[in-house]
């Protein structure tokens, strides 16, 4: 079969065996969920212990790479040519750039983060429980869901786009492999390629079954309904439904409904925990936290345990996440290729960073503000909450402590639902055209491949969470952020390799 006849083909050595593979661990963990969950918990350990150095410089490095791809030359390159056209306008762009790569952890942990900083404290912080413990909290909150991780999806996506649009390159891992070698390697594009699909439908399913615990726990605290297995599949099966439609009715349809109408829940939810919480010391909190990161930004990006081997923080927080935003960014940053054309490199980049990273820094100022509140004036032990019943439903008994809780309870369960389908839809997505051969950055997977797609990840997600194996997953995606590092590496070089000879040609 010749190329042109291969494009829009499964392609079955990539996908099956990461199929394969995603299942037999799956079963693994159910089967002998304890101790696969202890060598999961070990393989973390070793990973932020040996490699932990290694995971924080690159993330810093990424953030520095945005800025001097935002300040330099290679801002000036417009995606698609100089006659492209945008698809999308900017309000829009800006929804489904903010909604696609926060899913439902933001929602959660909004909240949930700064409390844990607050009464666990890293020790080169300081003690726990103090003022400086408090403003730190947010403030690290903050910076772990902002700058740095949307730097990594936008240079990863920065180079898909010029790649593909300017480039004329397929939408696909091979691209970058085969731009940074300068050759065809078909077996190591295919191997990549296929550790990437493995690292995608992991860890989406993964992220799936904690919304469908989320998503559980809201049903219980507002309707009563226990959670149970049942609930769970008919939560699954409910939200695939939507994600699916969203998925298969294309980027330019379904995520750019469902993105519009999920920020206008965001910012309902912002203004009414600003008015009715405790708008002073929220107001107060977010700005000293902010300006704690411009102080201290460089200490937050790299914090560890030298001198201090027994304070574990580092492994459990700043590691883990820049390790699962590597694992995400050249997935995040193939989708946000597909949104950039008839921009200029610098507008694109300004985009996929600032405009999600303030948002995520208000958004964390005004809920995990106003948890921090609740904790120190003693209206509600939210801590002993945690330890009792659970992150899940700690947040809605955070909810429960505003006026007009149930209603306000209920726009939180349906803004989850939105968000959990804005992840969702994008990964699904991602995930179908990566299998399949030969896609430009303007086509479409075939819509049975995303149907497929979608059902196995719903699948995944319900058995993750009826057997309780979301911890073994949760290991899984650390080891295999320290694998796709390497990814996000070609991905940088592959930009700067392809933006420079775009620039050369740009320059009359």
């Amino acid at each position: 079969m010749n190329e042109e006849n291969s494009i829009g083909k499964i392609n079955k050595l990539a996908f099956w065996p990461a199929v394969i593979a995603l299942v037999v661990f799956v079963i693994a963990g159910i089967v002998n969920t304890q101790a696969v969950g202890n060598a999961m918990t070990k393989i973390l350990s070793v990973i932020a212990n040996y490699f932990g150095a290694y995971i924080n410089i690159l993330s810093l490095v990424f953030l520095i790479l945005a800025a001097v791809i935002i300040i330099g030359k290679y801002g000036d390159v417009i995606i698609g040519g100089k006659d492209a056209k945008p698809d999308y306008s900017m309000p829009t762009w800006c929804a489904m750039s903010i909604c696609s790569g926060i899913g439902t952890g933001l929602l959660f942990w909004a909240i949930g983060e700064p409390i844990f900083h607050y009464m666990q404290t890293p020790t080169a912080i300081g003690q726990a429980q103090t003022r400086t413990a408090g403003i730190f909290a947010v403030a690290q909150a903050m910076w772990d869901w902002s700058f740095i991780q949307y730097a990594m999806y936008a240079v990863c996506g920065a180079a898909f786009a010029v790649l593909c649009f300017n480039k004329g390159k397929s939408l696909s891992i091979s691209s970058i492999v085969e731009c940074v070698t300068n050759k065809k390697i078909p077996w190591l594009n295919t191997l990549v390629t296929c550790l990437v699909i493995f690292c995608l439908m992991g860890a989406t399913a993964n992220s799936m079954g904690v919304g469908l615990m989320q998503i559980g726990a809201g049903l219980e605290t507002v309707f009563g309904i226990a959670q149970s297995p049942i609930v769970w599949i008919l939560i699954a099966a409910f939200v695939s439904t939507i994600f699916i439609l969203s998925c298969v009715s294309g980027i330019g349809k379904g995520l750019k409904i469902i993105s519009s109408i999920c920020m206008y829940f965001f910012i309902f939810l912002l203004i009414f925990v600003f008015i009715f919480g405790n708008t002073p010391f929220i107001g107060k909190i977010t700005s000293e936290a902010i300006g704690f990161i411009i102080d201290h930004w460089g200490t937050q990006t790299m914090l560890m345990n030298a001198m201090a081997p027994k304070d574990t923080w580092f492994s459990e927080w700043s590691v883990m996440y820049w390790n699962s935003f590597i694992m995400y960014a050249p997935i995040i940053g193939m989708f946000l290729a597909r949104m950039g054309k008839g921009r200029t490199i610098r507008t694109f980049m300004l985009v996929q960073v600032l405009v999600p990273s303030v948002f995520c820094i208000i958004w964390i100022g005004i809920f995990g503000g106003q948890t921090i509140f609740l904790q120190t004036s003693g209206t509600l032990d939210v801590w002993n909450a945690v330890q009792t019943s659970g992150m899940q439903a700690t947040v809605f008994q955070i909810l429960g402590s505003l006026p007009g809780s149930k209603i306000i309870t209920v726009l939180f369960l349906c803004t989850i639902t939105l968000s959990f389908c804005t992840l969702a839809d994008p990964m699904a997505s991602v995930a179908s055209t990566l299998s399949v051969d030969g896609l430009s950055a303007d086509d479409e997977p075939p819509k049975k491949q995303k149907v497929l797609v979608g059902i196995i990840l719903a699948a995944v997600a319900c058995t993750l969470v009826i057997s309780g194996g979301t911890t073994a997953i949760k290991g899984m995606i650390n080891l295999n952020g320290l694998l796709q590092s390497v990814v996000m590496i070609l991905c940088a070089v592959a930009f700067f390799k392809s933006g420079k000879k775009e620039d050369n040609e740009h320059v009359d």
